[in-house]
């Protein structure tokens, strides 16, 4: 099934000329300072293609003509697919598309706890995820700690899989475990050419600032670019911290670091999809902590959202994210003001979008649902107002103007679609909402998290590809265990 995304309305903030002085001032920093590169096979990519290779320092100085050359051979769009084929979403143009939380630490339960993850928690997350209308992709929600570290992105994938039909999050922390992910999914698809042709995996290759790609996460880009499987290229810099603290200075750097990162990517096979994507904030100078929450995350998004636009590639964003702890007033306004801003950016994928707290460290079920009916308030916000001879409603006007339009026909075939109805948010008058219980917005959201729970399960994987993912990873685990075996 193909998804319906919401089409975008972009805003602006950098004139034409501003983003030239950006791009220009990237130019300089590729060209003078240039990026240290750690994974070997990179480097020789670079080199192949005419960069300054430094080799003992690992740095690469890239001239302007390489950079062009290498980045306009990334496609301006791409399509993902489902662990279900027919669910599909479609990076193109304006459309944006809303992911959960990912790689929490922690859980807050349905009992109100605060604990470490588990595998079940994934996939109660990936559950109740995938009823909720407004979230499109899942992430790696959670980071389990009942199963082995090395092998707990498989359990993660599979988890996804098995409880939502919605494109999910890959693996790409070393070429070792980018590969493992890979071949569950050919087992899924039924062959590699099937993971290319369709990919069900999202891969990152997020440059570590400042101007490092590490060695772990480039080495997982080669793979995943070797399959065709999407990636997404989004530093987390800290302006003030691991970035210029002027937020100019920080779009170069990131610019910078993203450009080199799509370079591997081109490099490594030519027209990988990739998102041009930010996760960077300001470094609270009072905390030291990252302002997931603070409003220069609406305005980096926006910049980002223009530069993505100037190179002509799908873009990736950050919205919905608080540093509160609690799904408070602070969530609620950090969360809404993000979400809005980077769905207003132009951003085709908005990441960290729905269940986090405390800057993404925790994942929370009920704000989960919270945020999945913010997430449906911003896809009406971006469908804007549609103008037409049926909306403009002179007839109407001119018929039911000095009484009421509750009995008219216009409105029963147009309120629908024109007006966004709530699933969750309380509009009842203050005696109605007391007498259904006067719950507050938390204890509704955790009512609603368990009745999904309760009620819902996604179509199910095939038994016997089931069968094989799963010895698949008994397998996988056996290999780990026993190659920290063979090194002690």
């Amino acid at each position: 099934m193909q998804v319906e995304e919401p089409v975008g309305r972009h805003i602006e903030i950098l004139s034409r000329s501003d983003l030239d002085d950006i791009h220009g001032a990237t130019m300089e920093v590729l060209r003078r300072l240039g990026v240290k590169v750690l994974e070997p096979n990179a480097l020789e990519l670079f080199d192949e293609a005419g960069a300054d290779v430094d080799r003992k320092t690992k740095v690469v100085r890239i001239p302007e003509g390489l950079v062009k050359e290498t980045v306009r051979k990334a496609p301006s769009e791409f399509k993902m697919y489902g662990r279900d084929p027919k669910y599909q979403l479609d990076y193109s143009g304006n459309k944006v598309h809303f992911g959960v939380a990912g790689c929490a630490i922690r859980v807050k339960d349905l009992d109100g706890r605060i604990r470490p993850g588990t595998v079940a928690d994934v996939e109660s997350i990936a559950r109740v995820a995938d009823y909720l209308e407004n979230i499109h992709h899942i992430l790696l929600t959670v980071t389990p700690f009942d199963v082995p570290d090395e092998v707990y992105h498989l359990h993660c994938i599979n988890a996804d899989w098995k409880n939502s039909v919605k494109t999910t999050d890959g693996f790409t922390w070393t070429a070792r475990k980018a590969q493992e992910t890979v071949d569950m999914a050919a087992i899924l698809r039924g062959s590699y050419d099937e993971v290319v042709r369709r990919p069900p995996l999202l891969g990152f290759m997020n440059p570590v600032s400042p101007m490092q790609l590490s060695s772990e996460l480039t080495e997982g880009a080669l793979v995943y670019a070797k399959y065709r499987q999407p990636m997404v290229v989004a530093p987390e810099a800290l302006a003030g911290a691991t970035a210029p603290s002027t937020l100019a200075g920080l779009l170069t750097q990131q610019n910078a670091e993203v450009l080199a990162g799509i370079m591997v990517t081109q490099l490594a096979s030519s027209g990988t999809p990739v998102l041009y994507g930010t996760a960077s904030t300001v470094m609270d100078m009072r905390t030291g902590t990252a302002a997931m929450g603070g409003p220069e995350v609406g305005l980096v998004n926006i910049a980002t959202g223009q530069l993505g636009r100037y190179y002509s590639l799908p873009r990736r964003g950050t919205g919905g994210v608080t540093d509160s702890k609690l799904v408070d007033a602070q969530a609620g306004a950090e969360t809404a003001l993000s979400m809005l801003m980077a769905a207003l950016s132009g951003m085709n994928f908005i990441y960290e979008a729905c269940g986090g707290l405390d800057g993404t460290l925790t994942f929370s079920y009920e704000k989960l649902v919270v945020d999945d009916e913010i997430a449906g308030m911003v896809s009406r916000t971006l469908r804007g107002i549609e103008v037409n001879e049926e909306t403009l409603a002179v007839d109407e006007i001119c018929k039911y103007g000095s009484s009421s339009y509750l009995g008219s026909p216009h409105t029963g075939r147009t309120f629908r679609t024109e007006h966004y109805m709530p699933t969750l948010f309380d509009r009842r008058h203050w005696e109605a909402w007391l007498k259904a219980g006067g719950r507050d917005i938390s204890l509704e959201a955790r009512r609603k998290a368990k009745w999904i729970l309760k009620e819902h399960h996604a179509e199910p994987v095939d038994g016997a590809i089931q069968a094989e993912i799963d010895e698949f990873i008994r397998k996988t685990t056996r290999g780990w265990a026993d190659s920290a075996s063979t090194a002690s």
